[in-house]
């Protein structure tokens, strides 16, 4: 792992002066650059703000502006630390403030909520949400992180400043028109004029002029999970501990509206992201989006989007009542198949980004995650090149693997959810597995973290930039893997007729009681009464740690356990 040496900055920020920017995108181009970068999103704007930091010539090339909207608002331990980890290596504190609420609110913006709980409540047709029909996981709390709810518009548009700081040039509202891409070089055109630069970073997402022009974009995208989102922001949402009776509320230390809510039933969820639910927030709203199963619930273009909401949760109780508490700060929107794949994410001179080479879905916020994967791993791999020279593409076939891996994986934890969404005992099996492998990876994030902390050397970080993604090396993922496969075994089985749901729940239960890997004293995996968990229990905590180094399997003793837990933690 590299540290930041090129261009330290000052008490008053980096070194170099930011450019000026005219926001009609009327600045123009330099006639060359080290890289150009193609969007501005969160991977975009990072990775620039990255590759200047290290000296690099660096463009981004925006077709539209900010600030603007965007989802992707929620986010977990893992990618708290992966914002924490990508800005302590290249000592960039700009991109470490988004890992704590408390300095997202000193340093980037007001609006910003917290992500104390990670909460699903399951609703049948008609009918309020049981007593015993909610799940909630409340996770530990360390002082180098915490997690947020992120208004993008306000962090995006931050991020694109802070950029410039750095000495990255910034046009928008210039749409790139065509990216050539020969041995010696990369001309990128826009509606504007053309630059030449050695290296070109796609970060335009879904509308990738390069993965249309190379033909990756892939038509169909190969993915299982096939779904449509209809989202907006509000005011004035009631939190929904206030609204659900008291007897499903998981009476845990936080609030449901403490962090991010999942209102679930058979062909969809709903996500509720408040920001409005940290002490030092100055705005009253929150995100609420739905995402349906588009075989289930095909899109029905008689009515407005806003409309087609009402009809669906006036099935669900508790979801209209929550609901009816807020009022639409804008526009509902309805969009069509959200997920999208390609068949490439690299090149000789080029690679795309994570979001722009695949997409799934939103469910367990794992967008972020990934995107702070990619952007440790290419810029890693991208500087590299440039102390060498060598911009072939087998340099950054890596990112290939990573990428894949990385939709793959979602596209087969988030298609098997939603065919657990048709039976509570189904989804309380499948969101015990997901609570157990969301665990363990926090736990193997953590463990390098408390390596760094401890030795204060970036090379600890190392071992994550050789698996061929971030986290496939952890010793549990063997295990974990083939427990994923049989539970979607079992839930294929039941969706062809060949099995009932009390049958394929006690599958899926009893293979997490037989699992040496997940200590049963902490929570009762394989239980059908199992359901909440709160880390923020210290005694719980250290009951875990104490398994781990004294009586878990040995595997984990030695890779991941074998840590000491720095004296701040």
């Amino acid at each position: 792992m590299r540290n930041a040496e090129l261009t330290a900055p000052t008490d008053d920020g980096p070194q170099r002066d930011s450019p000026q920017y005219r926001a009609d995108g009327g600045s123009s181009l330099a006639e060359s650059y080290d890289v150009v970068v193609g969007g501005s999103g969160m991977s975009a704007s990072t990775t620039a703000m990255i590759l200047g930091k290290h000296g690099l010539n660096v463009a981004m090339i925006e077709a539209g502006s900010h600030p603007r909207f965007a989802i992707g608002e929620a986010m977990l331990p893992q990618s708290s630390m992966w914002m924490w980890i990508v800005g302590e290596c290249h000592d960039i504190p700009e991109i470490q403030y988004l890992s704590d609420a408390d300095e997202v609110v000193n340093n980037v913006t007001s609006s910003c909520g917290i992500k104390h709980s990670i909460g699903f409540a399951y609703h049948e047709h008609g009918n309020s949400v049981a007593s015993d029909h909610a799940h909630q996981l409340i996770p530990p709390r360390l002082p180098f992180y915490s997690e947020s709810h992120l208004l993008r518009s306000d962090v995006d548009h931050y991020l694109v400043e802070a950029a410039q700081r750095y000495g990255v040039e910034y046009v928008d509202e210039t749409a790139i028109t065509d990216v050539d891409i020969t041995q010696d070089a990369v001309t990128v055109t826009t509606e504007h004029g053309s630059t030449e630069a050695a290296f070109y970073v796609d970060g335009t997402g879904g509308n990738s002029l390069l993965a249309d022009e190379m033909g990756y974009r892939e038509g169909t995208p190969d993915l299982e999970t096939d779904s449509r989102a209809i989202f907006t922001h509000v005011e004035g949402l009631a939190p929904f501990d206030e609204v659900v009776e008291a007897d499903a509320r998981p009476q845990q230390s936080n609030r449901l509206h403490d962090g991010t809510l999942h209102h679930v039933f058979d062909g969809g969820w709903m996500w509720v992201i408040p920001f409005d639910n940290f002490e030092r927030s100055e705005v009253n709203r929150a995100s609420v989006g739905l995402m349906l199963n588009r075989e289930k619930y095909p899109v029905n273009e008689s009515v407005s989007a806003e409309e087609e909401v009402r009809n669906i949760v006036t099935n669900f109780p508790d979801i209209e009542r929550h609901l009816d508490s807020a009022e639409p700060v804008m526009p509902w929107v309805r969009t069509g198949r959200i997920q999208r794949s390609a068949s490439q994410s690299s090149g000789h001179r080029h690679y795309l980004t994570n979001n722009t080479y695949g997409f799934v879905d939103p469910l367990y916020a794992i967008g972020l995650v990934n995107t702070f994967e990619s952007v440790f791993v290419s810029t890693n791999l991208l500087l590299d090149a440039f102390e060498s020279g060598d911009f072939s593409a087998e340099r950054f076939a890596p990112i290939d693997e990573m990428h894949r891996q990385q939709l793959v994986g979602n596209d087969r934890l988030i298609s098997n959810a939603y065919k657990s969404m048709g039976d509570f005992r189904l989804w309380n099996a499948w969101t015990q597995m997901w609570l157990g492998q969301v665990l363990f990876h926090d736990i193997y994030m953590q463990r390098h973290c408390f390596n760094y902390l401890n030795s204060g050397q970036t090379a600890e970080f190392d071992a994550l930039l050789k698996e061929p993604s971030p986290g496939a090396g952890a010793p549990f993922v063997t295990q974990k893997d083939a427990m994923c496969t049989m539970m979607g075994d079992v839930l294929d089985a039941y969706e062809d007729g060949e099995t009932s749901a009390e049958d394929a729940a006690e599958l899926m239960l009893e293979e997490m009681r037989d699992a040496e890997w997940l200590p049963k004293h902490i929570y009762d995996w394989g239980s059908e009464r199992a359901r909440h968990v709160d880390f923020s229990n210290p005694e719980l905590v250290g009951k875990l740690i104490e398994w781990g180094k004294a009586d878990s399997p040995p595997r984990l003793r030695e890779r991941l356990f074998d840590f000491s837990v720095p004296e701040m933690a």
